[in-house]
């Protein structure tokens, strides 16, 4: 016959005359794929069967150190049958042949005659299999540790259940051998029984849960458990290397060490527990094993049963203990989680109802964009259905996004980067266009990380047409004004001066009354500047400005400081025109209301800004009281800004002075 093929051994059926295969377990692909495969399965199998072999042999090694209180190969506290019973549970019954192998190796090297090896090896292994077989089919069995129920299962089931098959098997084994230990059978029964027992309850629980015993969650807590684990292992030398009141009062001294153990299990869990019984057996069988302590006097059987029947006493208190503290803290943190979780859900359901309540399109999307909710507001506004909308780009809605830009600002919001609301143009399922307030935030799991981002999108198409609308109306109010302005500057110019004038040369014998209307025909003249200069269009802002400021120092008897700087050679007539009145309106406030007689006027230009800035030292004032206050001033000067498009900004404090800082935007 062939050898077996690499696809026969993976489970791989195929026809005798090489057609396709009828059922394949695993895709098709390289044959050196499966080898590979397998040999990796191999490799990792016998690792653990070394393993196994290893551990029970070293274990198996440790139990025979108590050679004063053991007889015929039975003694107490068999360390091995506890790992043999942890490794069945970690690799499951596959690994019996490395336990079965390594208890022959140890019991025939103790010696006995190879039958009675035999029988003991067998012994273990049906024991180990059948009590780890029992327990994992236990439901949501922890070999860790971590419900009482557990403890009690393994306890009854995995410790003394299977004790109870490997020492019938076991001593049954030695007896037919011929070989006898302790005073007869039932005594060698129950020490062989005790010591197995003993053996699954100190060491399988702790090879489960050592790495969790030394692993703490703070620094106060790791010095909590090294002074413990110091004064348990100060208690336990003591109690084995003096004996102050004679051997009967320092057997009593054993239970000094429970509170030790009830201590780590209360602190520290099943781990804490298994390690400090751990400590008490290691210290307590070195002591008995070099004949110190209240164990080695009296008959060797005397001495096992009390190591197992004090072992046993400290491991199940612990483990029981243990497993009841931890439960009862899993219970507590699923009531926790329980709270919580109603508290979120309450949360998420009242926030999806104001989702659909509310005015606004409110949505959700990818990282990339892909729309994942919309709610009633958003199919109104858009006109979108939620199965139409959902799976969409959001690009849909927002065209704008689909360019680099807003794909890089996606990109901010995916970083969880916040940014300021701000506006942009939508447009409905139909095709209209649409104002939107867009306000952009990134959502987050509870680890902080960003999953996703939530949008709210404002329609304010309305409230953009009555800006727009309001906007006109003051721009026409203005011109209206600026055209009034005209009008009566022309007429006090070429009407109400020039009769001044006739006047004047009418009263030329009264020199009293001709100078009167000389000052009468100065202050007409000044007004009708104030009204309507006619310097900005013929000379240009600058020369407008300095003549303005000059004659409005000459009037108000006070000092204008004007600079000029960087300033373009021809700017707009609106533009020239806004920053004149805005000029006119700072001076006079502050000759009103500042207090000082000095002032500073600042012009200059900027990469596409004209700034103008008016300043004085005085006596300064609340910006919130000026703005909402009954005057129009500032105001006014706000809504000439806005017509250029232009910015206003006010910096005073009482006592402080006060500054107008007026920007508009402007590219040559």
């Amino acid at each position: 016959m062939k050898a077996q093929s690499i696809a026969d051994r993976h489970g791989v059926m195929t026809s005798d005359t090489g057609a396709a295969p009828r059922l394949t377990l695993f895709a098709a692909g390289p044959p050196a794929l499966f080898d590979r495969v397998a040999a990796l399965v191999t490799t990792k199998f016998a690792a653990q069967l070394l393993l196994v072999f290893v551990a029970y042999y070293v274990a198996g090694k440790l139990g025979q150190a108590t050679t004063n209180i053991r007889s015929g190969n039975i003694g107490p506290v068999w360390p091995a049958f506890g790992i043999a019973l942890a490794s069945v549970l970690a690799f499951g019954n596959r690994v019996w042949p490395a336990v079965t192998a390594s208890a022959f190796v140890i019991a025939f090297q103790s010696p006995v005659y190879v039958f009675a090896a035999v029988g003991q090896a067998l012994g273990a292994t049906i024991a180990v299999v059948s009590g780890a077989t029992i327990l994992r089919r236990m439901p949501g069995f922890d070999p860790s540790i971590v419900r009482l129920r557990d403890a009690l299962a393994f306890i009854a089931y995995g410790a003394f259940g299977s004790a109870t098959v490997s020492a019938t098997i076991g001593l049954a084994s030695l007896y037919f051998a011929g070989a006898t230990a302790y005073s007869g059978l039932g005594a060698a029964w129950l020490i062989y029984w005790l010591g197995d027992a003993t053996g699954a309850l100190l060491i399988t629980p702790l090879v489960f849960t050592l790495p969790s015993a030394l692993r703490f969650s703070s620094t106060r807590r790791a010095v909590e458990y090294a002074g413990l684990m110091a004064l348990l292992t100060g208690l336990c030398i003591l109690i084995f290397s003096i004996t102050p009141f004679g051997v009967f009062e320092s057997r009593l001294m054993m239970f000094a060490v429970l509170p030790f153990v009830m201590w780590a299990a209360i602190n520290f869990g099943t781990g804490g527990a298994a390690l400090s019984v751990f400590v008490i057996a290691t210290i307590a069988t070195l002591a008995t094993a070099l004949a110190a302590g209240p164990f080695a006097s009296g008959s060797a059987f005397i001495g096992a049963v009390r190591l197992d029947l004090v072992y046993s006493v400290l491991a199940i208190t612990g483990l029981t203990l243990a497993a009841l503290i931890a439960e009862r803290e899993a219970a507590q943190a699923a009531h926790e989680r329980l709270i919580r979780s109603q508290v979120a859900m309450e949360a998420r359901l009242h926030l999806a109802a104001i989702v659909e309540s509310s005015n606004d399109a409110v949505l959700s999307m990818s990282l990339n964009g892909i729309i994942l909710s919309w709610n009633a507001a958003a199919e109104r506004i858009f006109g979108f259905t939620r199965p139409e909308a959902i799976g969409r780009p959001v690009s849909v809605l927002i065209p704008s996004w689909r360019g680099p830009e807003e794909g890089a600002a996606l990109q901010r919001f995916a970083a969880g980067t916040r940014l300021e609301p701000y506006e942009a143009i939508g447009t409905t399922k139909s095709g209209a266009p649409l104002n939107l307030s867009v306000t952009v935030a990134s959502l987050r799991d509870a680890d902080g990380t960003v999953f996703g981002i939530a949008t709210i999108l404002r329609d304010i198409t309305a409230n953009k047409r009555a800006e727009e609308a309001l906007s006109n109306l003051s721009r026409r109010l203005l011109d209206a004004q600026e055209q009034e302005r005209r009008r009566i500057a022309r007429e006090l110019h070429d009407d109400i001066s020039q009769r001044l004038a006739t006047l004047a040369i009418n009263l030329a014998g009264s020199d009293e009354l001709q100078q009167q209307v000389a000052e009468i025909a100065s202050d007409v003249q000044a007004l009708s500047h104030q009204l309507h200069s006619s310097r900005i269009e013929l000379l240009g802002i600058t020369a407008a400005m300095r003549h303005f400021c000059a004659e409005f120092g000459e009037q108000q008897k006070c000092a204008v400081d004007f600079e000029v700087r960087d300033l373009p050679t021809k700017l707009p007539p609106e533009i020239s025109l806004c920053l004149f009145r805005i000029l006119q309106e700072s001076l006079h406030n502050a000759a009103k209301h500042s207090g000082v007689r000095q002032f500073q006027v600042r012009l200059w230009g900027a990469p596409e800004l004209i700034h103008l800035t008016v300043s004085d030292g005085g006596k300064g004032f609340d910006v919130t009281t000026a703005r909402y206050g009954r005057g129009i001033g500032l105001v006014s000067m706000e809504e000439r800004l806005k017509l250029v498009g232009g910015q206003l900004a006010i910096t005073s404090q009482p006592q402080d002075g006060a500054t107008i800082h007026a920007r508009v935007p402007f590219s040559s």
